[in-house]
C-alpha cells in the first residue's frame, strides 16, 4: 500500500477513492490491519509530543501521563477501533472513535479527555473512552479504579459507567472503586453532586459522602478520612483496617493471589501508608514488625501465603 495514501488516510485528508482503497487493503490480511492500526498510534503519539509544546493547545488534545512503579513494568496504551466493522460496510470512517487504556498491576496513569476531564486510572483498570463526546453526554467505561475531576457542562453530564452502577455528575469530583472481578463497590464525592444507579433507581451523593456495597445492599455513609484515595500519588493506605478487608485490595493492586492459611490474622488490624512502587512484599515485611508470622512467595503460582 502506499505510504502517502495511508498517511492521508490517517490524517483526515483521503479522497474517497483512496478511502475505499485503504479499507479493502486492511481487510484482505490481519497483518495489513495491525500495521495501519500502528500507523494510527504512532500518528496520535507523534500529534500528542507536537502540542506538548503549544500549552494553548491542550485542551483540543488528549494528554496522558504514566507513571512507572517498578522497574521493568510498562503501561500498555490500546488505541481499539470498536466501529472497524461498521465502518467497512459503510465505507467510510466513524466519527467517534472508542481507546482503551489497560493499567498493569502497581502502576497508575493520568490523562486528560478532550472535554478537560482529569482522570486518574488505579492498578490493573481498563478504561474505555472515545477521542470525542458526542454531542447530548459523556460516557466513559471503567472496569478497576478511577479518581474523576470532571470539567463543568451542564448540557453534558458525564456518566462512568460500571458493571454493577453507573455514576452520572456534570461538573464533579469524585472516586469510584468497582473492579469486575471484586465484590468491592465504592464510591466517594469530594465536590459537586452525583446520582449512582439507573434512572428512577438513583442513589444521590453530597461533598464528603460515600455509597458502597455492604452483604449485598448499597449503604451511605460520611467519609472521616481521605487517605485512601492516596492511591493517586502513589500511596496504598490502611486505616485501622482487618487483614481480610485488606487483602482484596492487595490482591486488586498488584495482580497476585493472597493466601492467609492463619485465619487467627484475618481479623487483626493495621494501619500504614505505603508507596505502590515498593511492593506487597515490603507491606508484608512491615506487617511483621507487629505480629509474629511468616509468608512464602510463590513465584511460579504468583500468589502470597501467610503462614
Amino acid at each position: 500500500m502506499n505510504q502517502e495514501i495511508l498517511k492521508r488516510y490517517i490524517k483526515g485528508y483521503a479522497a474517497d477513492a483512496e478511502k475505499v482503497q485503504v479499507t479493502e487493503w486492511a481487510k484482505v490480511d490481519e497483518r495489513n490491519m495491525k500495521e495501519l492500526l500502528a500507523l494510527r498510534r504512532l500518528y496520535d503519539i507523534t500529534l500528542w509530543k507536537e502540542n506538548n509544546k503549544h500549552p494553548d493547545q491542550h485542551k483540543k488534545t488528549i494528554r496522558i501521563t504514566f507513571y512507572r512503579i517498578g522497574v521493568v513494568a510498562a503501561v500498555f496504551l490500546f488505541l481499539i477501533v470498536t466501529n472497524w466493522y461498521t465502518y467497512n460496510l459503510r465505507e467510510k470512517m466513524p466519527d467517534v472513535i472508542m481507546q482503551t487504556i489497560r493499567v498493569p498491576a502497581g502502576q497508575r496513569v493520568e490523562l486528560t479527555l478532550t472535554d478537560g476531564t482529569n482522570v486518574w486510572l488505579n492498578a490493573g483498570s481498563t478504561f474505555i473512552y472515545p477521542n470525542n463526546f458526542e454531542a447530548d453526554k459523556r460516557e466513559v467505561t471503567l472496569n478497576g479504579e478511577g479518581y474523576f475531576n470532571v470539567a463543568t457542562d451542564k448540557q453534558k453530564p458525564f456518566i462512568v459507567k460500571t458493571s454493577f452502577r453507573n455514576i452520572e455528575a456534570v461538573g464533579t469530583e469524585f472516586n469510584v472503586l468497582a473492579y469486575q472481578k471484586s465484590p468491592l463497590f465504592e464510591v466517594s464525592l469530594l465536590e459537586g453532586e452525583v446520582n449512582v444507579g439507573e434512572s428512577g433507581k438513583q442513589v444521590k451523593l453530597q461533598p464528603d459522602e460515600k455509597l458502597f456495597l455492604s452483604d449485598g445492599r448499597l449503604m451511605k455513609e460520611r467519609i472521616h478520612n481521605y487517605d485512601y484515595l492516596l492511591w493517586k500519588n502513589g500511596l496504598i493506605c490502611f486505616d485501622d483496617e482487618t487483614m481480610d478487608s485488606m487483602v482484596e485490595k492487595l490482591e486488586l493492586y498488584f495482580d497476585t493471589k493472597v493466601i492467609v492459611e492463619n485465619t487467627s490474622f484475618m481479623k487483626r488490624k493495621y494501619t500504614g501508608k505505603f508507596r505502590t512502587k515498593d511492593g506487597l512484599e515490603h507491606i508484608l515485611k512491615v506487617f511483621q514488625l507487629k505480629d509474629s508470622f511468616i509468608y512464602e512467595r510463590d513465584e511460579e503460582n504468583n500468589r502470597f501465603i501467610i503462614k
